[in-house]
């Protein structure tokens, strides 16, 4: 298994996973079983929309014991088919250096609410302004490992938008196709190192990209929901 140094995590492995039960964590359900059975053709961008529309899930609010922070989940269409924007946060940032995430960032006092925080700072990452997102939904929060609670909203960015990287935060940004994170071979488990504890985490291999921890566990938890709607 290849192991790589991550700063400021410790050593990092993944190799391909093999068939497992259901993951939970705090707000959210991560039952990758039903990646197994997929037909990625039948998950359209209209099929996203429709049932994260009607998505009411308990509406979440803060509980004050992490400090929050938002994020923008935006789908679009990629070469005829969906996608969700991901960024590849620079490696000069305090937090996640050097990962894959969702543009967004810490909610403040100025913040009306925390879409306001995840609008507000998708504008500041990647200058899409808040006019061009269609917001479909609110989804549930997850946990860092870094001690922030993410809140998580979907929708989709309009059509011919030109995406402006801000240079001192994002690093790379990239459309990355929903079927990555459905079929089976592009999941891994990677290994992650970090003072002193070693945990097994569910990823996703995209070219030569891994994208894992809260980011993985939030888009796992949308597809999870589109697919699992009656």
């Amino acid at each position: 298994m290849a192991a790589t140094s991550v700063p400021g995590i410790g050593n990092l492995g993944y190799h391909r996973r093999s068939s497992g039960s259901a993951q939970h964590r705090r707000g959210c359900y991560f039952d990758l079983r039903v990646n197994t059975v997929v037909n990625t053709k039948t998950l359209t961008i209209n099929r996203l929309e429709t049932t994260l529309r009607s998505y009411s899930g308990k509406q979440h609010e803060a509980e004050g014991s992490s400090p929050p922070a938002a994020v923008s989940v935006l789908f679009n269409i990629t070469n005829g088919e969906p996608c969700v924007v991901m960024i590849k946060r620079a490696e000069t940032l305090r937090h996640h250096s050097g990962q894959w995430a969702f543009p967004g960032g810490m909610i403040e006092e100025s913040d009306d609410s925390a879409m306001h925080a995840a609008l507000r700072e998708t504008n500041e990452e990647l200058g899409i302004a808040s006019s061009d997102i269609d917001i479909w939904c609110q989804m549930p929060p997850v946990d860092t490992s870094t001690g922030f609670e993410v809140w998580p909203y979907a929708g989709r960015v309009a059509d011919g938008i030109e995406l402006t990287p801000e240079e001192a935060e994002v690093a790379e940004v990239v459309n990355v196709p929903v079927r990555v994170f459905i079929e089976e071979v592009s999941k891994r488990t990677i290994t992650v190192v970090r003072q002193g504890t070693t945990r097994k985490l569910t990823a996703y291999a995209y070219e030569d990209r891994i994208i894992w921890g809260a980011s993985a566990r939030i888009i796992a938890n949308t597809i999870n929901i589109v697919m699992n709607a009656a």
